[in-house]
């Protein structure tokens, strides 16, 4: 009965991995698939200062709602600009009413954060559990149109990803929405995924990180995880806390580590830990950074841009890797690398 089980498991993990390669073949899916975000929780903020209140503490500029923007990517950071938490904010409703959107691992210290800098501005933190929304991830393939403005009485809420195209929508959906309503109210032809493994994988391929397993708090700058190249930071509006140090880094115009794509040159047969050291393939003794996270394939590396990129090939303990530059990397990322020489 032992031998049963586990062969149906590694049945079931076989065909995983094989649904992830077969729809995330490219980075442009061959279908939408909609994936429930069940590591995500909610934090609601709201008030006539919430506007003003969010924007001394995240790294974005929360006048682009102003502009018409539904979401933006940002970053909580403390004092020595390193990242603390990252999340996206979601306009909700026509009032001074934010949805921060984060990983269910720091949402207790995110609501902390928030109240110690409160004071005694007139806003309302509220932790939104699963009694009330439910959080989806749409990918979509690049042909495919979602309309974001449906008329669903709030029960169903659209944002296109504020971060990349590539990474869709997010859908917050009240919590009886099941997933068929979901998927009439929006669009035909969806695969629904049960866990956020595709995700992720999906994630992992483009190059992006996200969440407390990826950004453990505390140990990253911002554009070292690419806040600045996924439109997360603005470098024109007022001080926020960490803003000294961002805007120093990104004056001098050289960030010489960043996270990247992992391509594994083979099947990973072992759990690989994280954090282990990436080495130059012909130099065993060399230090090039460290692995973040796994999924399949394909993982995710702090790592120095150049030497990665100039190596050609790395290794993570018995296994052959290729750091990839992501497609979606803006032009200045060719100067960085010039500058770093």
């Amino acid at each position: 009965m032992i031998y049963q089980v586990n062969k149906y498991f590694c049945q079931k993990s076989y065909v995983t991995k094989q649904f992830l390669k077969c729809m995330h073949n490219g980075i442009d899916p061959e279908k939408a698939i909609l994936y429930p975000l069940k590591s995500k929780k909610l934090l609601r903020v709201t008030g006539n200062e919430a506007s003003v209140f969010l924007q001394g503490l995240i790294t974005n500029d929360m006048r682009h709602f102003e502009e018409g923007a539904k979401s933006v990517y940002a970053m909580f950071l403390n004092n020595k600009g390193r990242v603390l938490f990252d999340t996206i904010i979601h306009k909700w409703g026509n009032d001074q009413s934010y949805m921060l959107e984060c990983d269910q691992k720091i949402v207790s210290s995110l609501e902390k954060h928030l109240k110690v800098f409160k004071l005694r501005r007139k806003v309302t933190i509220e932790n939104i559990n699963s009694d009330h929304y439910k959080l989806w991830a749409l990918i979509t393939p690049k042909d495919k149109s979602i309309d974001e403005n449906i008329d669903c009485k709030g029960e169903l809420n659209i944002y296109k990803d504020p971060r990349l195209s590539e990474l869709g929508h997010r859908i917050i959906s009240d919590i009886n929405f099941t997933e068929s309503q979901v998927i009439n109210r929006i669009c035909n032809d969806v695969t629904v995924h049960n866990n956020e493994d595709g995700y992720r994988y999906f994630r992992y391929k483009l190059g992006v990180s996200e969440g407390a397993d990826d950004l453990p708090p505390g140990t990253s700058f911002p554009l070292e995880v690419n806040c600045d190249y996924l439109h997360g930071v603005s470098f024109h509006k007022g001080c926020y806390i960490g803003q000294e140090l961002t805007a120093r880094i990104h004056h001098t115009g050289v960030v010489r580590k960043r996270i990247m794509p992992l391509k594994f040159a083979e099947n990973i047969k072992e759990k690989i830990e994280k954090d282990s050291i990436i080495t130059a393939s012909n130099n065993p003794k060399s230090n090039i950074g460290k692995l973040k996270g796994v999924a399949d394939n394909y993982g995710l590396g702090l790592i120095r841009t150049k030497e990665a990129l100039d190596a050609k090939t790395l290794k993570i303990g018995n296994y052959i890797v290729e750091a990839v530059k992501p497609d979606w990397w803006p032009m200045e990322a060719r100067k960085e690398l010039q500058k770093s020489e």
